[in-house]
């Protein structure tokens, strides 16, 4: 592919691209968008090729040649990389992964987390009752932190997530975009990965990463038991964090921090789907989720964002364990980020002697101990990866009683710091000391 180097600004350069510009086929309209700039001192000429040059004195980098051309010869890209790169099957990417699987991992059902079986297992023991129905009960004992504003604070927080239409509609929609014929823009996977990442961080991300989607972390059916049978061509998960209220957590088993959850999971749900719309439009498919459609935690890890704790929550460096995760799938060819091996290490070695969000949950629920296992001890949780397994139907209980949910080990985590100096610093000592 010929490429001609026309201007150069702000890191970008405007190349003419050879083997497309032809002046025969075409009416000259970029000379004449930019006369229309520049006057009679045009910045583009016609050398005896045929092909159009780009003077780099005369441009005023205007860009109206790029718009004007109607053979698409003319581009603006990052440096000099290439444009209209042929795109082959993406080959696996062999990231090294700072956690164990076995062969017995298999996707899990969603019908198995705890919120599903309240809704419809019959043999559970919190069948059929809310993880808030104990709200009442509490707020008439004048406890502070449990007053009725607080409480109608998070119901009305979480409307937002609440209208979330059906997922399968969303994976439906995915599948006809890979069915139809697409028109996409002209960017390398570098590119687009720098585009979703900044777009990311404009509906609200605090953190932002990219995963190969490894299917096995995908549910394999919604909470009802339905399969969601996700399209093989779907294999990234953009991954993003928002961090949540450090002063909220920080009253937690409270409404107060109750109500932080909730307006984090509204976010997230504006998150998600505003970039899932914004990958739709560059014509590739994309699938937003929450807690839904795959795990979470997983996946944050495999995008470089952090490593699972005692307590099964992700820890990131920036947030610790204060966040919540959103994500989107796509088939956009985006560049995986790579785990930091090094901080991974060094929250799994923490987490061996510090106990103490296990000390500080009130159900219990927390494992003690140096040793991980494979497997936990409820059909809710998921075999397969070696950790530290949650025992999630004593949690749930404790919620109930609570009338909210509980954060009590996010609150007493060590690494959930503001993120300043001494933060930062500590975090250096866990990461290069033994």
């Amino acid at each position: 592919m010929g490429l001609s180097r026309g201007a150069s600004f702000g890191g970008l350069a405007v190349l003419v691209i050879s083997d497309h510009c032809q002046s025969s086929m075409c009416q000259l309209e970029c000379i004449d968008a930019c006369k229309r700039v520049m006057g009679e001192q045009v910045a583009i000429t016609i050398d005896p090729a045929g092909v159009a040059t780009i003077d780099q004195a005369l441009c005023i980098d205007c860009l109206v040649c790029v718009r004007a051309c109607p053979l698409g010869a003319i581009h603006v890209v990052n440096g000099s990389s290439t444009v209209d790169r042929p795109r082959a099957r993406r080959k696996r990417h062999h990231a090294q992964r700072p956690y164990e699987t076995s062969d017995t991992l298999r996707p899990f059902p969603e019908s198995k987390t705890i919120f599903a079986r309240a809704i419809f297992d019959e043999t559970f023991e919190y069948y059929q009752s809310r993880e808030y129905s104990g709200a009442e009960r509490v707020m008439q004992k004048h406890v502070p932190g449990y007053e009725r504003f607080c409480h109608e604070l998070g119901a009305a927080a979480w409307a937002p997530h609440d209208t979330l239409r059906d997922r399968h509609g969303y994976i439906e929609q995915a599948r006809e975009c890979i069915r139809s014929s697409r028109t996409r823009p002209r960017a390398t996977p570098e590119e687009l990965t720098t585009m979703v990442k900044r777009a990311a961080r404009f509906f609200g991300a605090d953190l932002v990463g990219v995963a190969e989607l490894d299917r096995r972390w995908l549910y394999d059916g919604d909470r009802s038991g339905r399969p969601h049978d996700v399209p093989e061509e779907i294999d990234r998960a953009v991954v993003m964090i928002i961090g949540m209220d450090y002063d909220a957590v920080a009253t937690s088993p409270t409404f107060t921090a109750s109500s932080e959850v909730a307006r984090c999971y509204s976010m997230i749900t504006f998150l998600e789907t505003g970039l899932a719309e914004f990958i739709k439009r560059l014509g590739f498919a994309a699938i937003p989720c929450g807690n839904d459609i795959s795990l979470s935690v997983p996946l944050a890890i495999d995008a470089g964002l952090g490593q699972f704790g005692r307590h099964g929550l992700p820890i990131t460096k920036e947030f610790g364990p204060q966040v919540r995760i959103a994500k989107v799938l796509t088939d956009m060819p985006l560049v995986p980020d790579e785990p930091c091996l090094k901080f991974c290490r060094s929250v799994i070695r923490f987490c061996e002697v510090c106990e103490k969000c296990a000390e500080m949950r009130p159900s219990q629920s927390i494992q003690y101990g140096k040793e991980r296992s494979w497997a936990g001890n409820t059909i809710s949780n998921n075999p397969g990866a070696k950790k530290w397994y949650i025992n999630p139907e004593t949690c749930y209980g404790f919620w109930m009683q609570n009338g909210a949910d509980c954060s009590n080990c996010i609150r007493s985590c060590p690494y959930n710091k503001p993120n300043n100096f001494l933060h930062r610093f500590v975090l250096w000592l866990t990461q290069n000391a033994p």
